[in-house]
């Protein structure tokens, strides 16, 4: 089991009132599975992704990442999990604005010491069909493009999970579905996790299962 995650939930304090934003949730996914996570705005779904994915804390419940414990790890630890073990795809691209398409790809490669991270990021940028824009920054280019090469970043890490939180949620529909299915062919030819969180079930409904969050909960 690549990751999993035990009664998890997540409570705030807020004017003097606890709010539960995630209860008692449970799931499991294994290498070269998916799971889509969906629900309405609000439900907690993003809130999940960023707990699964190291980057929160659960107020309660367990998280494993290749068997290792998220839930007790210092923050050092739960980063350096972070960048040995999980890439992400972000509705607003997240490239960096300083950097060209091949630099945003090559920049995890070379923070991981991949000798030969020019070729694997102009490999991948290939595979997305962006081998023509190497040089282009992101505001130099579209939206659809921007993704391509968030989707081209994230897969060349080669992690053992893959989050997408809403990729195809700032796109029109026929950029949509270009970027649904590079996401699929690209995950087909890894042995990564995927999860995705998306208001989309179209793209919800290629995953091999399914989650309905609800007010923090699993229906």
């Amino acid at each position: 089991m690549i990751i999993e995650a035990r009664n998890l939930s997540k409570k705030v304090i807020f004017n003097d009132q606890e709010i539960v934003i995630l209860d008692d949730i449970n799931l499991k996914v294994s290498a070269a599975s998916s799971l889509a996570v969906i629900g309405p705005s609000g439900s907690g779904k993003s809130t999940l992704l960023g707990i699964l994915a190291g980057l929160d804390s659960p107020s309660s419940g367990e998280i494993y990442i290749n068997q290792k414990p998220l839930h007790n790890l210092s923050e050092e630890a739960r980063s350096k999990i972070r960048k040995d073990s999980v890439a992400f795809v972000f509705q607003n691209f997240e490239l960096l604005a300083g950097l060209n398409a091949l630099e945003n790809v090559m920049l995890p490669l070379e923070l991981k010491d991949k000798k030969n991270a020019r070729d694997i990021a102009e490999t991948y940028l290939k595979k997305v069909g962006m081998q023509n824009r190497l040089m282009h920054y992101p505001q130099q280019l579209s939206g659809g493009e921007q993704q391509r090469v968030a989707i081209a970043r994230a897969f060349a890490c080669e992690a053992d999970v893959l989050f997408c939180d809403e990729p195809t949620g700032n796109l029109d529909s026929s950029n949509s579905e270009l970027i649904a299915n590079l996401i699929f062919d690209s995950f087909l030819e890894s042995s990564s996790a995927l999860i995705i969180v998306t208001h989309d079930i179209s793209l919800a409904n290629r995953c091999d299962q399914q989650i309905e969050i609800i007010d923090g909960k699993v229906l």
